[in-house]
């Protein structure tokens, strides 16, 4: 007969593993989740595969306990647990509670103590234990009867100790640890050891000499390296060790009752799950739960625990033939367009197929691709849709915006995902197996909407979708199918003139070489300036020297071959990347017609593909032929209409810094209006290098630049020190921005995310990582999304009112790029500039003017002020 089986949860030792090893969660009203998460996972595969009689939660009570009385030191390096972790280790207290799970504490013991224990009342009892813990303190406890499950990676993946495990792990056996702590010490613990006595050394004297009392009692047969670290150190030696060691006999009682649940604490227990929006953990619940509820027969106990199996999508076959019984079927409805074999994005439906599948609740017909597209037609503020651009731009565009897209809804709910497949939709968010049929996918599509819907009604995103993403979808289709007209001539004329620039600074670059070499090769190149020639600041790498743009632009200074070699990257990807290729992407029309995705920037930016605009050097001189070939098409000019500082003037609405809000106000430069705060300049003019390098600093907050990043963007031999005290000084002068910038990142560590002015969230996943490096880098992205992600709201919604403003002319909007509009303006029309001007300046208003500057020309280089 099977012993009976007890399993000991260290509580916060697990929710410390999970709340660290589980990528940051939180609620729609954005409290934390992530640690509760994991702990509830971990205790699901419990009772699903350790199956245990009976279950006691170890928690730690508050306060010092009685090693602290001895020891002050003790566990004193361990930092301020975090808020986001302090919440849920208080909530957990109300699952185990809901889970009717017992809990022990003790005033003045820890919870490993509770641990070895009840452990060791266990086996007085009749019972092997399963220890689960977060860390391997617990595995001094290991014997016949007790063994240790502890987490590797996450909280579900484990390993399990028994006494061979141990052994096999450090080379002794269990009641060896306390000793092999006292020898290396414990930094978590702040337990000294022997200073210079690390996991080799200290296992190597335990094989040899066993427990540290027997070490001291032959200290001189020990090896002499050994006698030199402990010599003078017995006293801390002993003290080491009984710090290490649990205790197993503290005054608490347990009763050994087995593990039930009754009907109303699966309720409660589900409830507080549901509060806590664990669908998944919701939905496995009853299973989980039901063969350990009151009464229930060990045989009815076992079916319900089989009956989980994974739901699917059930349809309802519906025939339609004609437009009149798809209209009839349909009806006031929402319905579903699921194409058929819509492989390519430019295709909606495979060639020889040519159908989709249409679907109003559980009901789904196959139908011609004629009746589909008509329906779409007729009513598209009914369709449900995923990915409805592709869709619109295949079918020659319409003016409508579909009732729902479920890529675009799962973008708005988690914008940093790297895609959003219809098939990992269903899966996730309807907990279904992904369908495997036409129709299957059409009624999950269907019924996505809802699930879909109801996050975002209760993130308060439904505004982002409804107001600014689905408006957005008719008119970036048809500025896709609209393109650009482009000149091939141009295009080839600039690639020439680009090649005779090549030539001419690899020429110079041999010449100051003194010898011929591939330019393009890191290797070669790294050879020449660091091996021939001498030059400075070599940095190895595994295939060579580093000859990125930092190191090349730091030698740029005073070595003119490092200017030269820069000047030859950005020319040949000039040629390459843009004059050569664009010319290849004109199509028939004499246009280039870009992608946009709506999808593509966590921030909520739009991307652009074949061309990648966004890329597309416009700004820099070099960039004029490019900007050259692009032109306006006969009777119409070429009209752009600019957001300036735009970030600046939303990073001033939302601080409300007084200095940035009455340089706006007023039309003072704003990099003047900063450079004379930092200089102390008074009313003075700053000199052109001032306000470069004020101009530098404010986009440098702006974007959460480290004293590193900046130094390198001011370059002229600006050392970290010097931008470190350069960050710090313009803290002290706008503490108003300092402050707010804090503020975004505490919003991100509490709730997971920041939000936009519309509301448009973006979560940090790994805004709590382990690592430093990774931490930081989180929070710079949060520290500019509120401001980037407001910027990229203002655009879109520019976008949709500049549209409006259109309405009834010939003109058209053509090209979004950055912060800009291209529009064609026809001849006779330029009056549209002042409404356009004032629909993007009114697209999102803030307390400071939002400025919008305006140029028109033949051609996108060639343009005037209006």
């Amino acid at each position: 007969m099977q012993p009976r089986r007890l399993v000991v949860i260290d509580g916060y030792s697990l929710l410390y593993r999970a709340f660290f090893a589980t990528r940051y969660l939180s609620t729609s009203d954005g409290r934390p989740t992530n640690a509760l998460h994991g702990f509830t996972s971990m205790l699901f595969l419990l009772l699903e595969k350790v199956k245990p009689d009976a279950i006691v939660v170890a928690l730690d009570a508050p306060g010092k306990t009685f090693r602290h009385t001895e020891y002050e030191a003790y566990k004193g390096t361990r930092r301020e647990t975090q808020d986001e972790l302090k919440v849920q280790l208080a909530e957990s207290r109300h699952l185990i509670e809901a889970l009717g799970i017992p809990s022990l504490e003790l005033t003045g013991f820890e919870a490993d103590d509770i641990v070895g224990t009840v452990s060791k009342l266990a086996e007085e009892n009749g019972y092997d234990t399963t220890i689960v813990t977060g860390d391997l303190d617990s595995l001094q406890l290991v014997d016949k009867c007790v063994s240790v499950l502890t987490t590797t990676k996450g909280v579900t993946d484990t390993v399990t100790y028994d006494e061979d495990a141990v052994h096999v792990r450090y080379g002794f056996g269990p009641t060896f640890i306390p000793d092999f702590k006292a020898l290396k010490g414990d930094t978590s613990d702040n337990i000294p050891g022997v200073p210079g006595i690390g996991d080799k050394g200290a296992a190597e004297l335990i094989s040899q000499f066993g427990s540290i009392e027997s070490m001291l009692g032959r200290f001189a047969e020990l090896p002499p390296k050994y006698q030199k670290k402990m010599e003078g150190l017995s006293d801390q030696m002993l003290k080491s060790k009984w710090l290490a060691t649990i205790v197993r006999d503290a005054p608490i009682e347990y009763n050994f009752a087995p593990f039930v649940i009754s009907e109303s604490q699966m309720e409660a227990a589900i409830a507080l799950m549901e509060n806590l929006e664990f669908r998944t953990h919701v939905r496995r619940a009853p299973a989980v739960l039901g063969r350990y509820l009151v009464g229930a027969s060990q045989e009815t106990k076992e079916e319900e625990a089989a009956e989980v199996v994974d739901e699917q999508i059930e349809v309802k076959a519906h025939a339609v033939s004609t437009y009149e019984e798809l209209e009839a079927w349909v009806g006031d409805s929402d319905y579903a367009l699921f194409p058929v074999g819509a492989v390519l994005r430019t295709n909606l439906f495979d060639d020889e197929e040519r159908r989709a599948v249409i679907a109003v609740g559980d009901r789904a017909s196959e139908v011609p691709e004629k009746l589909a597209l008509q329906l779409l037609r007729s009513r598209p503020e009914g369709a449900i849709l995923h990915d409805s651009k592709a869709l619109y731009r295949s079918i020659g565009g319409m003016s409508v915006a579909p009732g729902f897209d479920t890529f675009l809804a799962a973008y708005v709910l988690r914008s940093e995902r790297s895609h959003y497949s219809l098939r990992d939709l269903v899966s996730g968010y309807l907990e279904v197996q992904p369908p495997s049929t036409h129709d299957q996918m059409a009624v999950a599509l269907y019924r996505l909407k809802g699930t879909l819907r109801d996050r975002l009604d209760k993130e308060s995103q439904s505004a982002v979708l409804d107001d600014i993403e689905l408006p957005l979808v008719p008119i970036l289709s048809g500025m896709e199918n609209l393109g650009i007209k482009a000149e091939r001539s141009q295009l080839r004329e600039f690639s020439k003139e680009l090649e005779i620039a090549i030539e001419h600074t690899t020429k110079r670059v041999f010449e100051l070489a003194e010898c011929e070499f591939t330019i393009g090769s890191p290797k070669q190149l790294g050879e020449v300036l660091f091996d021939k020639m001498k030059l400075p600041g070599a940095e190895k790498t595994k295939i060579g020297y580093a000859t990125g743009v930092e190191i090349l632009s730091k030698l740029a200074a005073e070595h003119e071959i490092a200017t030269e070699v820069l000047n030859w990257r950005e020319l040949s990807k000039l040629k390459s990347t843009y004059a050569d290729s664009l010319e290849k992407l004109v199509q028939a029309d004499s246009r280039i017609h870009t992608t946009y995705n709506q999808a593509g920037a966590a921030t909520g930016r739009l991307s652009s593909n074949d061309p990648n605009l966004q890329n597309i050097p416009i700004r820099s001189e070099l960039g004029r032929g490019i900007r050259k070939a692009f032109v306006a098409d006969a009777g119409y000019s070429l009209a752009s209409l600019d957001y300036s500082q735009i970030e600046l003037r939303i990073l001033a609405h939302l601080c409300g810094e007084p200095a940035l809000v009455e340089a706006f106000q007023t039309g003072v430069d704003v990099h003047t209006a900063t450079a004379r705060l930092m200089f102390g300049l008074g009313e003075a003019a700053p000199s052109r290098t001032q306000r470069g390098h004020a101009k530098t600093l404010n986009f440098a907050i702006l974007y959460g630049s480290t004293e590193f990043g900046l130094a390198q963007q001011l370059g002229g031999g600006f050392s970290v020190a010097e931008a470190k005290e350069l960050i710090k000084a313009y803290n002290e002068r706008f503490p108003t921005v300092r402050d707010f910038m804090s503020s975004v990142v505490q919003e991100a560590k509490s709730k997971g995310f920041t939000t936009t002015l519309s509301g448009r969230r973006r979560y940090f996943p790994d805004i709590h990582a382990p690592r430093l490096n990774d931490r930081k880098s989180e929070e710079r992205k949060a520290m500019n999304a509120p401001i980037q992600g407001t910027a990229a709201d203002m655009m879109k919604l520019a976008i949709i009112r500049a549209k409006g403003a259109l309405a009834g002319s010939e003109s058209r909007l053509m090209l979004t790029v950055h912060d800009e509009l291209v529009f064609e303006l026809r001849d006779g029309e330029r009056e549209l500039l002042t409404p356009l001007k004032e629909a993007m300046s009114a697209a999102l208003p803030l307390k400071v003017p939002v400025l919008v500057e305006g140029k028109i020309g033949p051609n996108w280089n060639d343009m005037v002020p209006v």
